[in-house]
This record gives structure tokens, sequence and C-alpha cells, in this order.
């Protein structure tokens, strides 16, 4: 049967959620329930800048339905420079290709044929770059994909007892010297958190208040003199991905302002049970240590009086700014693993500009799903 690769109808959104379900026992990770078309709709296109793009591979018998066999998508939005230049961007999402059509269809790289439909439909709506999260650098290697980098999780345990249960639960299948390893990782945690107690820190003439808001102007204070850039969060971006998430995620922010109200501290964090993950900081480059020590530990103790074990967090080190936070986290006790995703970047326009180690990251920027 032939193949036919081209870009997703609105009318064909129904398909592409149906195949996401039907494939997802064969080579999506076990467990994860059925994703609703509501889900669908609020992760794909309902987001606060323009609308997704879709390329899918269908075969073609005829006489009878299309059948899609295959997904890639770019999820459009807007960025911004330290500068105050904002420009688009593309995050690739939802790659799936059905394994029987890989067998089927051997002498041909569906994945690289959908990437280069959806690479050519970003170009026209004038995407400066395409990015992602993923596990898999030498298929996007192979894909057209450049430099990748990976990502550094880190841990802060508050109760180690239930962190480990915690941990178990989640990987019930692992070996006993794993086991071992894990009970350890808790144990040292948890004795480094005792650390972030003895920092010096001082509330002076700031308060926190728990609002979400537009911090475009704390990214540029943060970033300065740059050159950076950050994803656009103002305050549709927030409505989008955290008021409107319809996933059983919970959200806290806490923010931190001067006597005249200027934003000059905001932490994002998300709760799933009892623990928690820092999706985002940003302090102003001129804050104080002590001050920004004394807002995280606010935080934190915000966070062990909802009873949280442990809090996650995500490193990156492409920039100053990305690495200037990883050694504020170190600082407060908590312990990397040296494990972690991949980041992969491709530039569609020539300008010196972009590149992955000008770019700002943080958690906030997967999905918002898990």
């Amino acid at each position: 049967m032939p193949l036919e690769i081209k870009l997703i109808r609105d009318s064909e959104y129904t398909v592409v959620n149906d195949f996401f379900n039907n494939s997802r026992g064969i080579n999506r990770p076990g467990g994860r329930k059925a994703r609703k078309q509501s889900e669908f709709s609020w992760e794909f296109l309902e987001g606060p800048d323009r609308k997704v793009i879709y390329a899918g591979a269908w075969e073609v018998d005829e006489g009878k339905e299309p059948v899609l066999v295959g997904t890639q998508c770019a999820i459009i939005h807007k960025m911004i420079s330290s500068d105050g230049t904002w420009f688009l961007a593309a995050k690739g999402e939802d790659t799936l290709v059905g394994i029987n059509a890989i067998a089927r269809y051997r002498n041909t790289d569906i994945l690289k044929e959908l990437f280069a439909v959806l690479t050519e439909a970003c170009k026209k709506s004038g995407v400066e770059f395409l990015w992602g999260f993923n596990t898999i650098p030498a298929t996007y290697k192979r894909i057209g994909f450049g430099k990748s980098f990976k990502t550094n999780y880190s841990v802060l345990v508050l109760n180690p007892v239930k962190a480990y249960k915690n941990i178990l639960s989640n990987k019930p299948e692992i070996s006993v010297s794993a086991k071992y390893k894990m009970a350890i990782l808790a144990g040292m945690s948890s004795l480094y958190s005792f650390r972030r107690k003895l920092l010096p820190c001082r509330q002076m003439t700031y308060h926190i208040n728990r609002e979400t808001g537009d911090n475009t102007g704390l990214f540029q204070r943060a970033a300065a003199p740059g050159p950076l850039c950050f994803m656009l969060q103002d305050n549709a971006y927030f409505t989008w991905r955290i008021r409107n998430n319809p996933y059983p995620i919970q959200y806290r922010s806490y923010q931190l302002l001067d006597r005249d109200n200027l934003l000059q501290g905001q932490v994002i964090c998300s709760v799933a049970g009892n623990v928690a993950s820092i999706e985002q900081t940003l302090f102003d480059k001129e804050l104080a240590g002590s001050v920004v020590n004394f807002f995280l530990g606010k935080v934190i103790s915000a966070l062990k009086n909802e009873e949280i074990c442990m809090i996650r967090y995500t490193g990156f080190q492409p920039n100053s700014l990305n690495a200037r936070e990883m050694q504020l986290f170190k600082s407060m006790g908590f312990v990397f693993t040296g494990k972690g995703e991949w980041f992969t970047f491709k530039k569609l326009r020539d300008n010196t500009f972009f590149n992955p180690e000008n770019i700002y990251l943080s958690r906030l920027y997967k999905q918002g799903i898990d």
C-alpha cells in the first residue's frame, strides 16, 4: 500500500488522538491512561500562541479509508530575548510511528519524512528553531537535529522514609542493589537538606504572595546583560498552562516583591501526591544572596508543611543563568543524580543568536501532563 505523508487537517484531530491511545500499549510508556479528546485539545489546540502544526503518515489503499500510522507535531510558541525582541519557536511533540508500519515500510524512514514536512510548514509559519526533550538523541540526530545536551535530575528529601517508599512504588521491578542505592540517596539528600537551615537569610523590605503573573520583566533583569531568550510567560500563558490545565496536577506559585511591589523573584512548583517539583525559578540579578536564600527557605518550609516528602528539580547548564540556578540548588542541599533527558535543537534560519546555549530552560517548558 502507498504511504502518504502530509499535514493533518482540523477534521482529523480525533483520528490523531485515537491513534495515540491505540498505540500506547505498544510503544508508549505503560500505565498511562487514555488521553481524552478534551486533554488533547488543551495541550495542542488551545495554547496562547498559534495552533499546533501536525504531520501524519497515512496508508492509502484504493477503495478504503486511509489509515494513520505515524504522527509528529510542532507546538508553536512565542519566545522573548533579554533585549525585549520576541520571535517564534516550536517544540516537537507527539512523535509516534506504529511498529507494524515500520516493518512494512522498512525502506522508508517514516519519521524523517514526517519531520521534513513538519519543518517546511514551520519555516512558512516564521519559526526560528525547533527544540524538544527526549530520551533518543541519536534518533533526533538522524533526522537533522544538531547539538544536544543532557539535563540533570536532583532531589531534596524532606522525609527519607516516605521518599524511599514513594520511589519504590514507582519502580517496583528494580533490583535489590538499586533499592540499596536509592535508600542511600534518600538518606544523603535528607542529611544535606540540613545545610539549608544554616544559610543566612533576612526578609528585609520584601514580601511574598502566592499569585502567578507575567514574569517578562523579571526574566530580562535576571538574564542581564544576556544575550538569552526565554519562553514568553505572560498572563495568557499562565492561564492556559496552569489555571486551565485539565490534568490532576496542582501548582504552587510564590512571588517575592519589594516595597514598590516590583517582582524580584518567582518560584513555581507542581505537586503530585506527596512529591513536589520545582518547575521554574527566576531572581533579579541584583537581588542579594541572603534574600534569595530566605525566599527559597520559605518555599521549602511551605511545601514541608503540606507533608511533601521530597522536592525534585531538573538542572540545565547551557548558559550562565541556568548554571547559577543549579549552583544555588546545590547550596540548598539538593543532590544531583547525573541522570536526565536530552535537549535537542535544530535551527531553521541562519541567525547566530539562535543557539541552544542562548535558551534559558526550565521544567515549565515541558507539557504539564505529569
